[in-house]
C-alpha cells in the first residue's frame, strides 16, 4: 500500500475570517501558517506515509513545499471538493498511491503517531470526525477517489453515507487530537492548554495579540464556571 497525504491550504492572506472579530489579518496569517507547519511535522514525522502532497494557489505555498521537502500541486479548481478531488486524482496517477489521507492544515495537535493510529486501522474508508461529529477532519481513502467528496463543514455523516451506498467498508476512528481544528476562539484555547509542543502554541504563548485573547478567554470561562456553580448551589 502507497499511502499519499494531502492537505490543503488556502494561503495565508485573509485566513481564519471566523476570528476577524478578535484578532487582527496579520496574526490570523501567522497562525494559519504556524498550524500549516505542525500539521506538515506530523506527516513527515508519520511511519504509514510514503508522500505528501500540498494542494495550494498561494503565493507562499513555493516556499513552504520546498522547506519541507514536500510536493506542491497548484490547482485550477475553484471549490475544496474539486481541488481535492483532482489532487486524490493527481496522486493516484501520477504518483503511483493506492491510498489517500486528506489532512486539513488547521489541525495543530496531531502527531506521527496520531496519524498512524488512523491508518493502522483502514481498510477502504476511514474517517476521523471533529469533536462534535458533524466535520472531517481526517479522510483515508483506497482507492484515492473511492466515493464522492462533500467538505462543506458537515461532511461527516454524507461522507459515511456516500461511501456506506457504494458497498465500501467504513470505519470512524475518534482521535482527540484530530478533533480539534481551529475555527474559533475557544479551539485556540484548546490549542493552548495542550501539552504538545508545537508551533501554534509556541504562537499562542509569544504573540502578544494572541496571548492578550487567550487571557481573557480563560477569566470568560472561570467567571461562568463561577456563576454557573453559584446557581447550583442556590438550586440545591
Amino acid at each position: 500500500m502507497s499511502v499519499w497525504a494531502i492537505v490543503p491550504f488556502k494561503g495565508a492572506k485573509n485566513a481564519k475570517r471566523r476570528l476577524s472579530p478578535q484578532l487582527s489579518a496579520d496574526v490570523r496569517s501567522r497562525l494559519a501558517l504556524a498550524m500549516l507547519n505542525d500539521v506538515l511535522q506530523a506527516l513527515v514525522d508519520a511511519k504509514s506515509v510514503d508522500g505528501i502532497l500540498l494542494t495550494s494557489r498561494a503565493p507562499e505555498a513555493k516556499r513552504i513545499a520546498e522547506q519541507w521537502g514536500v510536493s506542491l500541486y497548484r490547482d485550477q479548481a475553484h471549490t475544496l471538493v474539486d481541488a481535492l478531488t483532482d489532487a486524490n486524482e493527481k496522486v493516484k496517477r501520477d504518483l503511483n498511491a493506492t491510498t489517500s489521507i486528506i489532512v486539513p492544515g488547521d489541525v495543530p495537535l496531531i502527531t506521527g503517531s496520531d496519524v498512524d493510529h488512523v491508518l493502522h486501522y483502514h481498510a477502504h474508508v476511514t474517517i476521523v470526525p471533529d469533536s462534535h461529529k458533524i466535520g472531517t477532519n481526517a479522510l483515508v481513502c483506497t482507492p484515492p477517489n473511492a466515493f464522492p467528496l462533500v467538505f462543506d463543514g458537515r461532511s461527516y455523516h454524507p461522507h459515511v453515507e456516500a461511501a456506506t451506498r457504494l458497498g465500501l467498508q467504513v470505519r470512524s476512528v475518534q482521535s482527540d487530537a484530530f478533533a480539534i481544528d481551529v475555527d474559533t476562539a475557544d479551539d485556540l484555547l484548546l490549542v493552548h492548554s495542550s501539552s504538545k509542543s508545537s508551533l501554534t502554541r509556541k504562537l499562542l504563548i509569544n504573540d502578544p495579540e494572541l496571548a492578550t485573547l487567550v487571557a481573557e478567554l480563560r477569566q470568560s470561562h472561570q467567571v461562568h464556571a463561577i456563576e454557573v456553580s453559584s446557581v447550583q448551589e442556590n438550586v440545591d
